[in-house]
């Protein structure tokens, strides 16, 4: 029987449902191949956007404006980690700083300088408007390529160069220990010796070179035995020369040993409380009077409950800047006004694994009113 021939024009449209016509495997074939397409188009998307310069750049400027100053940490490579490490970073950028609202970016846009491809990284130029202000934001930031991640995709960090500034003369007093942001500069950084500063006309000063250090605010502490110890919070612009050397008052014996007793419980108790160690571990600073221990148990789980956990919001860092203690008698008493200068880091709110970080400085005030038990310092009273 023959045939008969249907123009193309009279032939039925094919309908979806003529998929279910071809074989299983073939089917299951196509479905495959097409999912595999999907998933490296979905694959290559997301690479794309996680790891990328416009990626870091933007996370960059996001959290400058919002002084998240661990995140723009995050988002940089430093040539060192001693001198230019995590807590000097957030210390200087934050001491001073009060939080606020943080501006929205607008108009965010980003484009390769020609010509500026110098081997280890790129420049680009960043443009954007804030929200409620007109004027538009234009900076230049230098962007390399890290260590493979995945296939074709890269880690990028910031090459934070107008951060830092490097090689700074420091002179402080001979025979004294010279501490930079609490850690004690060593022999290693001498540029010049007590004896050879004489020789050059100083009056036995030494000089050290620190090789790298943030611009911002740091702290120097002068310490020298049965002297007062000196402290400063400095700021740093740029590499000129910082000189101190101040008179170094001769100091009370008793009164230094105080003020190390109370500088050092200050710490062990944020120290303490930041990890919520038992109260044991710092019992031995109080009175052994039961109403002091008792008094003093209370304050550090209070303080440990400001402490944020996985499950509530509060603290998650801090770091005492500087503590100034001053001793004195009165009443046939002895007295010791602390200020506690810190910065931290506080989650203000959590929903699921979604937290709003903010960091916050500022000076805590107390009056202690100390006691000698068999020869050691006790504090016996505080006010707040």
């Amino acid at each position: 029987m023959q045939k008969r021939f249907i123009p193309f024009r009279l032939q039925r449209k094919p309908q979806w449902k003529d998929f279910f016509l071809f074989p299983a495997w073939l089917r299951m074939l196509a479905v495959s191949t097409v999912s595999l397409l999907l998933l490296t188009a979905v694959f290559f998307m997301t690479g794309h956007y996680l790891y990328s310069p416009q990626k870091v750049a933007r996370d960059y400027y996001e959290a400058m404006l919002a002084q998240d100053w661990n995140r723009m940490y995050d988002c940089c490579r430093f040539p060192e980690r001693q001198f230019l490490s995590r807590e000097n970073f957030v210390n200087a950028m934050s001491y001073g700083v009060s939080g606020g609202d943080t501006p929205a970016i607008k108009n965010y846009r980003m484009r390769r300088n020609k010509g500026s491809d110098a081997g280890e990284y790129s420049e680009y130029t960043v443009t954007y408007s804030l929200e409620g202000v007109s004027e538009v934001q234009s900076s230049t930031v230098k962007i390399a390529r890290g260590s493979r991640v995945m296939g074709p995709f890269y880690e990028w960090y910031i090459v934070p160069e107008d951060l830092y500034t490097k090689n700074v003369e420091i002179a402080a007093p001979k025979k004294a220990e010279f501490y930079l942001d609490g850690v004690r500069i060593s022999q290693l950084y001498e540029k010049e010796t007590a004896e050879e500063s004489e020789e050059a006309g100083a009056d036995g000063e030494t000089v050290y070179e620190i090789p790298y250090m943030f611009l911002g605010y740091h702290t120097a502490r002068i310490h020298e035995a049965e002297r007062t110890d000196y402290r400063e919070i400095f700021s740093v612009k740029d590499n000129r020369r910082r000189e101190f050397l101040p008179e170094l008052k001769l100091n009370d014996s008793t009164g230094k040993a105080i003020a190390d007793m109370v500088e050092e419980a200050v710490q062990e108790f944020c120290a303490a409380g930041m990890k919520k160690d038992p109260y044991s571990k710092i019992r031995n600073y109080f009175s052994g009077d039961s109403a002091v221990q008792k008094k003093a148990e209370k304050d550090f789980a209070a303080f440990c409950g400001k402490v944020a956990d996985d499950d509530n919001a509060g603290i998650v860092n801090l770091t005492v800047t500087n503590i100034d203690t001053t001793v004195s008698s009165a009443d046939g008493k002895m007295k010791a006004a602390v200020s506690i200068a810190y910065t931290a880091e506080c989650v203000e709110s959590r929903f699921f694994f979604f937290h709003r970080t903010v960091t916050k400085s500022g000076t805590k005030n107390l009056e202690l009113e100390i006691g000698n038990s068999k020869g050691e310092w006790r504090i016996e009273a505080w006010s707040k």
